[in-house]
């Protein structure tokens, strides 16, 4: 996110509607007025590095933000939902797929703007080898799949900076992980 832009949704208290609303650039609303106060807290989302055979299945984004650009399958977790549930029932609606053994392998930031709106999140990054390559996948949220090999991903083509670093995070010395997937 450049400096120059704002992550303030509000430009009116939600409770008195004054203007008189202040940020605290990290997370904050307070009205001055009547004392309402707002947490933009973070959100969790959540995203799979799915290894078929030797390759890695990538998604190219149907929707913005990022839309044309790679990422991994995943979205966001429901609330009273666990990070694995929340990733199968993504994997379910968008791949078609159950998921099979998830390894959780890291997390890092991202910020993530949705009509005019920024959402700070931490995505939550997994492991899973799959048998069968998804062929049926939800064409609202996804343009196509894609079979690469991860050290072929072009950095330029990926949608946000937490998923170029989630791609990183698996070593080739990690069990799970074979010829070459990293």
């Amino acid at each position: 996110m450049h400096l120059s832009e704002k992550i303030q949704p509000f430009k009116y208290c939600p409770a008195c509607g004054s203007g008189n609303i202040s940020f605290d650039n990290v997370k904050k609303f307070s009205c001055k007025d009547c004392s309402f106060t707002y947490f933009h807290n973070v959100a969790a989302a959540v995203a799979a590095i799915l290894q078929y055979d030797q390759k890695v299945v990538l998604i190219r984004r149907a929707k913005e933000p990022g839309k044309g650009k790679l990422d991994l399958p995943g979205g966001f977790a429901d609330p009273d939902e666990s990070a694995e549930n929340a990733l199968r029932r993504e994997l379910n609606e968008e791949l078609g797929i159950d998921a099979g053994t998830l390894k959780y392998i890291g997390s890092y930031p991202n910020r993530y703007k949705y009509k005019g709106v920024f959402y700070r999140t931490c995505d939550l990054f997994f492991y899973c080898k799959i048998d069968v390559l998804p062929t049926d996948f939800d064409g609202t949220e996804i343009e196509e799949l894609i079979l690469i090999n991860p050290l072929d991903v072009p950095a330029d083509e990926i949608a946000f900076e937490s998923t170029k670093v989630g791609l990183g995070l698996l070593k080739p010395s990690e069990p799970d992980v074979e010829n070459g997937v990293r």
